[in-house]
């Protein structure tokens, strides 16, 4: 049984990295082993986890030693780097030299263009994934140079869910870059319709990026339409949380908000009509949004906006409907849509279910890592 060791800068099985991670280590076979800055929640699926320590945006530097112990203490047959576009450096770390290496390249974000920067303030931007240091860096990193780092550590291999690295690094030399589309669940229970109290239900981070200054200022609109509508935020919190709730409360009753941790999200979301997820920016979550995908699973319909994390899985008009980021009045109308049309709702629930069954399940996610491992462990 081969030994993996799982590096990443920081994990949480409740965000989309570390959830696939977790996923891993239920499916495919092996010993599985984490290193990382700092393991917030989910220890327990791996055999050992190795904290650090560190900074998260500047893991592993300065940990060379740190790192080079813990490897040390694995002894894995092969290190499975999980990062964004700068993973192909992660990789040239001599501590990593001796090792069989495999890159999942989650993302590959980019500055927002000068249209979207009206989109959220300097001060929310740089709070959340979309205006990091690294965002900078990978905006203007050479893809050439992403390539030749790969080839010189020796990882032939990348793994990765976001259209814009397999665009970049695919058919470059000595690279096989294979995509998947992750974060279906299998789960019995489903949505139903609802014309008496439907609920509107978002699950995520408490930040503006994400959208929620849009669908507060959308939801009058919608319970104009709808009276008997509710909102449900299921909210981690952030620093924008108190701005988000005082917002919040100027609603009334209609908005329920939930901030402690949700012990079973699905049931949530197959308690509900719609799930929306309006975010402003590409890369305000590393694609795919991986709540989205879990909406789809129970039956869910969602309506999203036209950005690059939620264009990884929403097809406008096919499993979803999306709409142009930070216009409340459309996401009014394409929430009213669903919340009024039984027959558009009963379309979407079904086309998203199959969306996530047929093109998005964990099995599949670990058939393809499964086969990745075992071609860097022949070679």
């Amino acid at each position: 049984m081969s030994r993996v060791a799982h590096v990443i800068a920081e994990f949480s099985a409740k965000e989309a990295m570390g959830r696939t991670v977790t996923e891993l280590t239920h499916r495919v076979r092996g010993e599985h082993h984490l290193i990382t800055t700092h393991a917030l929640d989910g220890q327990d699926a791996f055999a050992g986890v190795h904290e650090i320590g560190g900074r998260l945006e500047t893991f592993p530097l300065g940990r060379s030693e740190a790192l080079r112990d813990a490897l040390d203490k694995v002894r894995p047959d092969l290190v499975h780097l999980h990062a964004g576009a700068l993973g192909p450096f992660l990789a040239l770390l001599p501590a990593l030299r001796p090792y069989r290496k495999l890159l999942t390249a989650y993302a590959w974000p980019t500055l927002p263009g000068p249209a979207a920067w009206r989109r959220a303030s300097v001060t929310e931007m740089r709070t959340s994934n979309v205006l990091r240091a690294r965002v900078v860096v990978t905006t203007v990193l050479p893809v050439p140079l992403a390539a030749a780092a790969l080839r010189r550590a020796g990882v032939g291999t990348v793994l990765t869910p976001d259209p814009r690295v397999a665009d970049r690094l695919g058919g470059r030399r000595g690279l096989n870059v294979v995509r998947f589309s992750s974060g279906a669940p299998v789960d019995p229970r489903r949505a139903r319709f609802d014309t008496e109290r439907p609920t509107i239900v978002f699950a995520g981070r408490s930040e503006t990026v994400r959208g929620l200054d849009t669908l507060l200022a959308a939801f009058p609109r919608v319970r104009a339409a709808v009276p008997g509508a509710r909102l449900r935020l299921l909210l981690i919190p952030r620093p924008e949380l108190p701005r988000i709730l005082a917002r919040a409360g100027t609603a009334g009753e209609a908005v329920d908000v939930v901030t402690e941790p949700v012990p079973d999200l699905l049931a949530e979301l197959a308690a509900a009509q719609v799930g929306t997820w309006p975010f402003k920016f590409d890369y305000t979550t590393s694609p795919p949004a991986m709540a989205l995908v879990e909406a789809m699973a129970v039956g869910l319909p969602v309506v999203g906006t036209d950005v690059a994390c939620v264009r990884a899985v929403l097809d406008h008009g096919r499993n979803g409907l999306s709409v142009p980021p930070a216009d409340a009045p459309a996401l009014a109308g394409a929430l009213i849509t669903l919340l009024r049309d039984e027959p558009t709702w009963q379309r979407f629930a079904t086309a998203g279910l199959e969306s996530a069954t047929q093109r998005m399940g964990w099995e599949r996610v670990a058939e393809t890592t499964a086969e990745a491992y075992a071609t860097v462990l022949r070679s």
